[in-house]
């Protein structure tokens, strides 16, 4: 559970950790002792500390107290102040699809582990909600989380206005619906290809009745200064768009190269660096996903294999008992065995 070096957040990505953890009967301090995150994440807000260990502490915590919307919990508590400076930039843009746009630009400086991408097409526009850990697993409390502070922020911002059509996830339902309601309203779906809020398009256009345009100006010089200073980090990128790339069935190489706005070779060369190359990225994007959507769905197999990119159910297992030793249908009857039978403190994924 050692601190990545670049996948930081602010500690302020635990603020009521300690009230909503013992309410459902943990120890919090035993529980940060275990995810190996100090116990001054409590009380200063501002502390960089590992967003991979923050994602195992939330789905240990909802494993342990049987309490499956924990993540969501967490986020019913949350207000614009917790997001720091980014709360400075986002509540001065002009409209919703602004304040969009300038949250996932920036959203890295208050957590690295979450990204946020606004595809805006058509009658319907989706925000994406994805979390980026270097370790695979499963983090339904980190998306669920996530997915309620964006939530929140957006409706606070235009004073309610603001109603996504739905809200979906990739991960199978709970047992019980009512926090999920209650935070995220009723029109919540699971088993979905994506994790993102989904709002008409028309509604991007939605004033911020707060906003002063000039003040967000001077933040985001600042904010941009920031961003300068942080590594470059090509490989993240690259995940990133494999990620978007693989479910229309269309990612390659060359078309990974393409939406960093690079060559082929150029691209490799930069990734040899860190020991990667194009085809390691996507073959371990495909991997992770692969134990995401079998452990978090009851998706058929073909289902699962065309959100990976191939053609028919065949050659995804294939693929995947070459990769995992084991038959897709193996591999999660022994991960729902895992998960009956883990002992606490042993991360599952």
């Amino acid at each position: 559970m050692a601190a990545s070096g670049h996948n930081l957040t602010r500690a302020a990505t635990l603020t009521d950790y300690e009230p909503i953890a013992r309410a459902a009967g943990l120890d919090p301090f035993r529980m940060l002792r275990l995810a190996k995150i100090p116990a001054k994440a409590l009380e200063d807000p501002n502390l960089l500390i590992s967003a991979d260990s923050v994602g195992w502490l939330l789905e240990e915590s909802a494993r342990l107290s049987g309490q499956e919307a924990f993540g969501l919990l967490l986020a019913e508590k949350r207000s614009l102040a917790n997001l720091g400076m980014l709360a400075l930039v986002i509540r001065e843009e002009p409209t919703l699809r602004a304040a969009m746009l300038a949250s996932a630009r920036y959203l890295r400086l208050h957590n690295a582990g979450v990204q946020l991408r606004l595809d805006d097409a058509g009658d319907l526009a989706m925000l994406h909600v994805e979390v980026d850990f270097r370790r695979p697993g499963v983090w339904r409390q980190a998306i669920e989380m996530s997915t309620g502070i964006a939530l929140r922020t957006f409706m606070v911002l235009t004073r309610h206005s603001f109603h996504p059509v739905s809200i979906g996830f990739t991960h199978e339902a709970p047992s019980s619906l009512d926090i999920h309601r209650r935070v995220l309203g009723t029109a919540i779906e699971f088993s979905r290809e994506f994790n993102a809020i989904v709002c008409r398009g028309r509604e991007l256009d939605i004033a911020i009745p707060t906003a002063v345009p000039e003040l967000s100006r001077e933040v985001k010089r600042w904010l941009d200064v920031q961003l300068a200073n942080l590594e470059d980090d090509l490989t993240q990128r690259a995940r990133a768009v494999t990620r978007m790339l693989l479910p229309t069935g269309l990612c390659s190489v060359e078309r990974l190269a393409q939406h960093l706005g690079i060559n082929r070779r150029t691209l490799n060369r930069h990734l040899a660096s860190s020991g990667e190359s194009a085809t390691t990225i996507i073959n371990a994007v495909r991997l992770e996903l692969a134990e995401e959507y079998l452990a978090n769905s009851r998706r058929k197999l073909y289902e699962v294999a065309e959100l990976l990119g191939f053609s028919t159910a065949g050659d995804f297992s294939r693929w995947f008992r070459r990769e995992f030793g084991k038959t897709p249908s193996d591999w999660v009857a022994s991960y729902r065995q895992r998960m009956v039978t883990a002992p606490p403190g042993v991360h599952r994924g």
